[in-house]
């Protein structure tokens, strides 16, 4: 009797773990989905909000300045072409907060973000105090803004500018160049007569900017909390969805904030916004790539990154508009009007698959896939960043105004004045979280089966002791039996 309850128990729990185990092994991609939508999406408590509300993972700016090694060539009548040296780089430690956060009904997060840069010598090649020599962006920038006014405009301010000695050609140390300032007489006659909207006392290329919360301006974001796939898609920039400094498509606030991915099941491209230029950018798929022992897929800058609308019908809003006038050969973007009006203009360093006419009229540009293409490597299922190096080149544009003395002779060029990659690559300790998040889906599968299996083994133990325990019966029925026929013919 006792066997019998023991069979019972080990087949009743057998029975118990098999379905268990079956029932969570099916269920569990499932499970697992409900829990990536739990820690993914960004609210207060989740493990993802830990993380994006500050950099976790080290985060290095690499500055390259451009010194222009013969100022003379500028106006050379002999044909003579400027040449521009690459200084750097300078490497600067960054930090990024998210800060005054709003958490909105509608699934969406408002926020600013502030970033802060701490110089590394160490990782540097050179010091701040090195001296570069190029371009005066004041001078250039007070001519690109007249260029449409009357000649006698153009030449009250070209004399305007003798008289204060403001020179085509200025040198400054690094620091100056871009954190500290510099005071410029001409920026601040041109303020008070509003020729400029430089909104900056001093001028520096990141004047004002280290450690301000306001000047990347606000941000309004999906949480994904109403839909995963959706995570980290701005919805409006400024409080508006489109901005004004482009038309059409090209005005659209689109992509994420380069620092929190959706999931990407198969994505071809990926874009992102990137407010020093307002608008954004997209890369494309290229390859797969391992960081970390992380699979991801790698989205690289093609030549329709900064495509005039050649090969990409729809970015020739970018080039051809009320607005932006002069329409330039594929490989730069104008940002004139998202930056106060100066000739700015944004490409790949050492105008890398630019048109060749950008480095006609110019030397000492080599541009070269490895050191200067922009790449995003993600992890599919996550959307976390592997390893990222976002890298842009400023140009300033001078052209040639008969009207202004200092511009007369010049012809018309896009001079480099600095490049920066933003780098960040996935630590071996955040990349265990995330190897975790991802194995868990096999591992819950496979655990849950191999309970399945041990339950089925327990159901094949009980069915072996019931056969073992019948026969056994069975042995000691014949047993007695013979047992019964001998006593009676011992009585005969």
């Amino acid at each position: 009797m006792k066997d019998r309850v023991k069979i019972i128990i080990i087949l009743s729990v057998g029975a118990v773990i098999t379905i268990f185990g079956l029932t969570i092994g099916i269920l569990w991609s499932t499970i697992y989905a409900a829990i990536l939508e739990t820690q993914l999406p960004l609210t207060p408590t989740s493990q993802n909000y830990e993380l994006w509300k500050q950099t976790p993972i080290p985060m290095y700016l690499k500055l390259y300045m451009f010194n222009l090694t013969n100022p003379e060539a500028l106006i050379s009548p002999n044909g003579t072409k400027p040449k521009f040296e690459e200084m750097g780089p300078y490497v600067f430690r960054e930090v990024d907060y998210k800060v005054q956060l709003v958490w909105n009904e509608n699934s969406t997060i408002t926020y600013q973000r502030k970033r802060v840069w701490h110089f590394d010598e160490s990782l540097s090649k050179g010091k701040l105090s090195d001296n570069v020599t190029n371009i005066n962006p004041i001078a250039a920038s007070v001519a690109y803004t007249l260029r449409f006014q009357k000649s006698v405009v153009r030449d009250l301010v070209d004399r305007a500018m003798s008289a204060v000695n403001e020179k085509l050609v200025i040198t400054k140390t690094v620091n100056e160049l871009l954190f500290e300032g510099y005071d410029d007489t001409m920026l601040k006659i041109a303020r008070k007569l509003n020729v400029t909207k430089i909104p900056m006392d001093k001028f520096a290329w990141f004047y004002g900017r280290n450690d301000s919360a306001t000047y990347d301006g606000t941000f309004n974001m999906q949480t994904g909390a109403s839909n995963i796939l959706e995570i980290g898609v701005l919805k409006n920039w400024n409080f508006v969805n489109k901005v004004s400094y482009y038309p059409d498509e090209c005005g659209e606030v689109k992509g994420t904030n380069g620092d929190l991915w959706p999931p990407l099941p198969d994505n071809k491209t990926v874009s992102f916004f990137v407010s020093d230029i307002c608008t954004s950018i997209t890369v494309s798929y290229e390859n797969t790539t391992v960081q970390e022992g992380l699979s991801g897929v790698t989205y690289v800058s093609d030549d329709t990154i900064f495509d005039n609308g050649t090969k990409v019908p729809w970015r020739k809003c970018y080039c051809e508009s009320e607005r932006h006038k002069e329409c330039i050969p594929s490989g730069a973007l104008n940002i004139s009007l998202c930056k106060w009006g100066a000739p700015a203009f944004i490409s790949l360093p050492h105008f890398y698959l630019a048109d060749p006419s950008y480095r006609e009229n110019i030397e000492g540009m080599e541009p070269n896939k490895k050191k200067h293409e922009l790449s995003i490597s993600l992890e599919p299922k996550t959307g976390v960043p592997l390893k990222v190096n976002a890298q842009l080149q400023l140009n300033l544009l001078l052209q040639t105004d008969k009207s202004m003395s200092m511009f007369k002779n010049i012809k018309s060029t896009f001079v480099p004045m600095l490049w920066f990659t933003q780098e960040a690559y996935l630590t071996s300790d955040y990349a265990s979280k995330v190897k975790f998040v991802i194995i868990l889906q096999s591992l819950g599968s496979i655990t849950c089966f191999g309970i399945a299996a041990i339950g089925i083994l327990l159901i094949f133990i009980g069915f072996f002791l019931t056969i073992r325990t019948n026969l056994g019966r069975d042995d000691k029925v014949v047993l007695l039996s013979e047992s019964d026929h001998g006593e009676v013919a011992t009585i005969g």
